[in-house]
């Protein structure tokens, strides 16, 4: 493909052949539709996986299954910082993509191998948060430099992303139903093809689409510097892999040590990864003033995201164990919740980009949005405390209770997630242009880990009181973004442009 002819910027930065968008962002979009299609398909029936005795699955116990898989989402995007330091520093979004579409396909090829056992487990989830550490949040980067500082399309197309994404995370009604009827294995295959696709589609096309865009590190070491950089950084990652080969195979810590530690870590990784950022000497004095104003913002986020890891975890197992599948007559798996999240996703994620679209100058400030959107994540969770108190222990609740949540909830991830995305775009320094990215995900990882430092305290027979406290605190959270929207909207610089 490289003897393909390509565009050059600036014809990239005018181009609108795509919905009105540079043709790069449909190289970005079905990436994105096959990565959501693996990844989701993937997460959705894991927790299964994880608790189901062998041979079906591997046999950890429920508790251990949900701090393995929050730790997981946490780890993801803990590695996915050192991804987006080296994607600034040393690749390049660019060749970070490149070698990230090369390996993605790997780990779901090993799931699939059937026998492949905790050690394949293992390897599998070890390339995947290799595969982080690689690209980071290189492919939201690479959609933001498509446009020019100022371009009105910048939230548009990650509203895009969005619904493409959602498209793609469809899946795991599928997923969930090949693995009850052959197996997980013959999931996790499935999983792989998509990726394979995916990863084919990008290599084939991103020389051509996006010209010289992100070709080059933001903030580059000396060439020298970035040979050795790569070799420590495979040093560590080793290291750190037969350290914990040893002490788990050795029984010196058990699962819930090791996640609880971890969790406690990731928790404060986003304060001290940004005092590092508004330190630097890089960074600009107005530049800093902005990101300042984005931290309460970005806490909201966080608070979302507890929510949100909620439904991967203790949601996904009380699905399995207290809800009647049987719905309308018809017999659903557990993971179908998923994909009724996908379509209600697609359904708001729509919705709310054409209100946006209708509304114009009208529509609410950034803030505005979060405090909106977090608003809705508050009400999904307490929604949850009702059926804990309605049906008796060991009674199967009616499955329209996990609907309402997930309903209500995607209203409020539709809201937020092109809004803050956005606006930790157009924040970012431009020395940190890919690691804002990654600090502003790094609510998600936070969001994880509170989640597996919360099932410490989740009971039989106190959920109802788990989930008002959760509720309580994110409402509380909103109600604080809502009111201060105006001014911190002013202190970003983005006011109306949210």
């Amino acid at each position: 493909m490289a003897g393909r002819p390509m565009l050059d910027n600036e014809a990239i930065f005018k181009d609108r052949s795509f919905l009105g968008h540079p043709k790069g962002l449909l190289t970005i979009c079905l990436r994105y539709l096959c990565n959501s299609f693996s990844y989701y398909g993937f997460t959705a029936i894991l927790i299964y996986y994880l608790y189901k005795e062998a041979p079906v699955g591997l046999g950890f116990d429920k508790t251990e299954a949900a701090q393995l898989l929050s730790l997981y989402f946490a780890l993801v995007v803990i590695c996915g910082v050192v991804g987006s330091y080296m994607a600034d520093r040393v690749f390049g979004v660019r060749k970070a993509l490149r070698l990230m579409n090369i390996i993605a396909p790997i780990p779901y090829l090993i799931l699939a191998i059937p026998g492949s056992g905790v050690i394949g487990y293992a390897v599998a989830t070890g390339l995947l948060l290799c595969n982080s550490m690689i690209a980071g949040q290189s492919m939201n980067t690479l959609t933001a430099k498509l446009y020019q500082q100022g371009d009105a399309r910048r939230d548009s197309a990650f509203a895009y992303i969005y619904i493409i994404a959602n498209i793609g995370s469809a899946i795991p009604a599928v997923t969930g139903t090949i693995a009850l009827l052959f197996s997980y294995h013959a999931a996790f295959a499935l999983c792989a093809a998509a990726s394979v696709v995916g990863s084919t589609i990008f290599l084939s096309t991103e020389r051509r689409v996006f010209g010289t865009i992100a070709e080059e590190p933001a903030d580059p070491f000396p060439e020298a510097t970035r040979k050795k950089a790569v070799f420590v950084l495979a040093g560590i990652v080793a290291i750190i892999a037969a350290i914990l080969a040893y002490l788990f195979s050795n029984r010196i810590i058990t699962i819930k040590q090791f996640a609880n530690t971890v969790s406690s870590v990731a928790v404060f990784l986003p304060a001290i990864y940004l005092v590092y950022v508004i330190s630097s000497p890089k960074t600009k004095p107005e530049e800093k003033r902005r990101v300042l104003f984005i931290i309460p913002i970005f806490i909201a986020y966080c608070f979302t995201n507890l929510v949100s890891y909620q439904g991967n975890t203790v949601l996904s197992i009380y699905a399995e164990t207290s809800v009647n599948m049987n719905f309308f007559g018809k017999e659903i798996t557990p993971a179908s919740f998923v994909t009724l999240q996908s379509i209600f996703s697609i359904l708001f994620g729509s919705l709310i980009t054409g209100l946006w679209a209708k509304l114009g100058k009208k529509q609410p400030t950034t803030p505005g949005k979060m405090g909106i959107g977090t608003l809705c994540y508050g009400i999904s969770i307490l929604i949850m405390v009702l059926p804990f108190q309605i049906y008796a222990p060991g009674e199967k609740a009616s499955p329209l209770w996990l609907i309402s949540f997930y309903a209500v909830y995607t209203v409020g991830e539709a809201i937020c997630w092109s809004a803050g995305t956005s606006a930790a775009t157009i924040v970012a320094p431009a020395a940190f242009a890919t690691q804002m990215l990654t600090i502003w995900s790094m609510g998600q990882s936070t969001g994880a880990s509170l989640s597996a430092l919360a099932a410490n305290f989740y009971k039989e027979g106190s959920e109802s009181m788990y989930f008002l406290a959760i509720g309580v605190a994110v409402v509380a959270a909103a109600v604080i973004i809502l009111v201060l929207q105006k001014p911190l909207a002013h202190g970003m610089g983005i006011d109306k442009k949210g």
